[in-house]
């Protein structure tokens, strides 16, 4: 059963309504109100999974209502109750559900039920499976709700990256001005940049909703906080394996091969967002990091075959990198294979002459011309 408000200054409509939600069997009216403002204040502790709301109320308009409803942070579905069809565009642009006209029936009531059980599931948080969701941001983000194995659709691509911004910022309080900028600079309508930012974020609840995916995303004193108490990020786990100096042991390289396997990309690479320059960068340098540790590690034992599999795939991701061309250089050379050597520089000084306009370094060359010695 589902948990509703009612919010109509007009007490006829409210109790017909009522009367009529009641009847169906699927919800539970746990607070019908005449006035705006009294609705906003009970919301957080009757926390209803949908709300029914007239438009045309002297106090506040339902329109404003509904934005400062989904400012809450409550995972919440608005159906308009109105008699005036003109507001049907203003209505959506706030993602309601459904949008009944008076006089209304029972038919209405049970189109807008059978609405709210596709994006509402009964029962959503205990039928929750017992494994975790998964994110995953190396490559390309990709969300898998618990005991899901298709990724999540998102509505919009304004709606993944504000979850992506806001998972960058995970646990920590972003100002609301700072996501509207990052999102939409280019509008200057202060209206306009709050009905996206209401819109798209309650898009984003109910997108984690339906994908059984546990989260807080709260508003207060005008900052966003998202939280994921119970989801496995791929990003975290290897900034947690690579927050500290490395160290190869036999107890610790197993963790480190898993930090190496979880970087199947670079960070939110595929998505392209400009805000996560910076944190790409940040996690290819301990990457490169690793990689280079790894090398150093197998060179020392004679194991050329894992050292020279880690650089090739490591320059997959960074092929430019003149650390990565000049290792596997010189592992060439120090194992004498002259025509893989070849091969690879004869590749690279073609990629740098393309790509940038500048032939391999000066070291690079020197090794060229000593494996012609050979």
């Amino acid at each position: 059963m589902f948990n509703a408000i009612i919010v109509d200054d007009e007490r006829p409509a409210l109790d017909i309504l009522r009367l009529l939600l009641e009847k169906t069997g699927q919800i539970c009216v746990v607070g019908a109100f005449m006035s705006a403002a009294d609705a906003l204040a009970e919301m957080q502790s009757l926390k209803p999974d949908v709300a029914f709301l007239d438009i045309e109320m002297p106090d506040m308009s339902g329109l404003k209502l509904a934005e400062k409803i989904i400012d809450t942070g409550i995972n919440i579905e608005i159906v308009f109750v109105t008699a005036y069809d003109k507001y049907a565009l203003e209505a959506f642009r706030v993602s309601a559900i459904d949008y009944i006209l008076k006089p209304f029936s029972s038919d209405d009531i049970t189109q807008a039920i059978t609405r709210l059980k596709k994006l509402k599931p009964l029962s959503a948080v205990s039928q929750m499976p017992a494994d975790k969701g998964r994110i995953y941001c190396f490559g390309r983000l990709s969300i898998y709700g618990a005991g899901c194995r298709e990724a999540v659709k998102w509505r919009t691509s304004k709606t993944e990256e504000l979850f992506a911004f806001m998972l960058q910022n995970l646990n920590s309080e972003v100002a609301k001005w700072k996501i509207t900028q990052v999102l939409w600079p280019e509008c200057e309508a202060e209206k306009q940049l709050n009905t996206n930012l209401y819109t798209t974020v309650y898009k984003v609840k109910k997108t984690l909703l339906l994908a059984n995916i546990k989260f807080s995303f709260t508003f207060i004193n005008g900052r966003y906080k998202l939280e994921l108490p119970d989801v496995y990020i791929d990003a975290s786990e290897f900034e947690t394996i690579t927050n500290s100096e490395i160290a190869f042991s036999a107890a610790s390289i197993e963790k480190y091969k898993k930090a190496l396997s979880l970087y199947k990309g670079n960070y939110l690479e595929e998505n392209e967002y400009f805000w996560s320059q910076n944190k790409s960068e940040e996690y290819l340098r301990r990457y490169l990091i690793l990689v280079s540790e790894f090398v150093k590690y197998y060179t020392a034992r004679t194991d050329y075959a894992n050292a020279e599999k880690i650089l090739l795939e490591a320059l997959t991701k960074s092929p430019l990198d003149d650390e990565l061309n000049e290792m596997l250089l010189k592992l060439y050379f120090v194992r004498k294979d002259k025509a893989s050597f070849i091969t690879h520089y004869k590749k690279i000084k073609e990629l740098y002459q393309s790509e940038l306009g500048i032939m391999p370094n000066t070291s690079m060359q020197e090794l060229f011309r000593g494996i012609l010695e050979l």
